[in-house]
């Protein structure tokens, strides 16, 4: 029976084993299919893209497990500053080995990234926690494992110190799951020079 009293916070020695999850999870996510059309090269590396965020979870924020057999994870980060700005740490993209993705999907995540800092910004210009990443392993999918964390995390911030939450997803079907966390859409739309629908929504502190 699934329980917040399993949930465990990673730390770097599992960095690698929930970026491989990661990895299989969102595979064939949208802003992924886009990053990388072939699916075989897809399949192969976006384990190293959810490597990195796994890392910068670890290193600035939390990041959550169902249980030790890492069933689902969660990488938020505190934006805890006077002024906007992205976490970023060269060590971790070291790590990670981001550069397997090559140049061209470098290339192709660019306006996808820019047009989302620039919605971060104007709909979370304060102090707020970002959900990074959330991601079930898929013959896990379905149990309550995402919604497990949600709750466990979401409790958490709102008996800590309550503040925002922001986030992004490229599915309509993530939309109707994070609503019934409180969370409301703020922009929606293609995400300019790309085919990729995106919707951006807040958790106002509670």
């Amino acid at each position: 029976m699934l329980s917040k009293k399993d949930v465990i916070k990673l730390d770097k020695t599992q960095i690698i084993a929930a970026g491989e999850i990661l990895g299989r999870a969102l595979q064939d996510d949208p802003v992924s299919v886009y990053d990388i059309p072939d699916k075989i090269k897809r399949h192969a590396v976006m384990k190293h893209v959810f490597q990195m965020t796994c890392c910068l979870g670890v290193k600035y924020g939390e990041t959550y497990a169902n249980s030790p057999n890492l069933e689902g994870i969660a990488v938020w980060l505190p934006y805890i500053n006077k002024e906007f700005k992205m976490i970023i740490n060269i060590g971790c993209m070291l790590k990670s080995k981001i550069y397997k993705l090559g140049r061209q999907a470098q290339k192709r995540i660019m306006p996808i990234e820019k047009h989302s800092t620039n919605v971060h910004r104007e709909f979370a210009p304060g102090d707020h926690w970002y959900l990074q990443t959330l991601g079930v392993e898929p013959n896990h999918q379905g149990k309550g494992y995402g919604s497990l964390l949600m709750e466990f995390m979401l409790e958490k911030i709102d008996n800590s110190k309550p503040l925002p939450v922001f986030l992004e997803t490229s599915t309509e079907i993530n939309v109707k799951f994070y609503k019934r966390f409180g969370f409301e859409v703020m922009k929606e739309g293609i995400i300019p020079d790309t085919d990729v629908e995106q919707w951006y929504l807040l958790r106002s502190a509670k």
